[in-house]
């Protein structure tokens, strides 16, 4: 599986010094007692930091990569954090988004192959009013993915009304933007 041998150190580096973590936490806005799902969790540093903030909270880091899913284990392990649920598995088998008040995408939905399929089971199984978050690379930033597989705010925005979605809030980072979309 390509994510097996992926670099997990790069994606750290690059959230540490342009993703701010408190921005981030404010801009989801996850209540104690709500569930999340970090799609593409990575290392889980987010799904983590969400849980610790949140005991009551169920979190679930799904994540395709083995050795994304060994990093995210041992650090629940290590910080015995007791509400991650980490699951080894592609998001485009997930069709059931019924448990979760919020959906996460960090950098990584520019990489789903099967995004309409997601957007269409996001928006037929998550409750009315359940939040998606996006954190996505700018078009015009000097560093990311290439820009060929970049989405655009204009281009994500369109796929998520399309599906039913409504964008709730935006902001602009240095590289990133986030978006925040309500289920209808």
């Amino acid at each position: 599986m390509e994510w097996d041998h992926f670099d997990y150190s790069r994606i750290k580096e690059m959230r540490n010094n342009f993703v701010p973590l408190d921005t981030v936490k404010a801009f989801v806005g996850l209540r104690d007692g709500q569930s999340l799902i970090d799609v593409g969790a990575g290392d889980g540093f987010y799904s983590l930091s969400f849980a610790s903030d949140n005991p009551k909270s169920e979190i679930t880091a799904l994540e395709p990569g083995r050795n994304g899913l060994l990093l995210i284990k041992k650090q629940i392990s290590e910080l015995g954090i007791k509400n991650v649920k980490a699951i080894e598995e592609d998001a485009c088998k997930v069709h059931d988004y019924s448990s979760y008040d919020k959906v996460f995408f960090s950098s990584v939905f520019h990489d789903i192959w099967c995004k309409e399929e997601v957007l269409k089971s996001m928006s037929s199984t998550l409750r009315k009013g359940s939040e998606v978050v996006f954190i996505e690379f700018r078009k015009e930033a000097e560093a990311g993915p290439p820009q060929h597989i970049r989405i655009s705010e204009e281009e994500l925005k369109s796929m998520l009304e399309k599906h039913g979605f409504r964008l709730a809030a935006s902001e602009k980072l240095r590289l990133h933007y986030m978006h925040k979309y309500i289920n209808r």
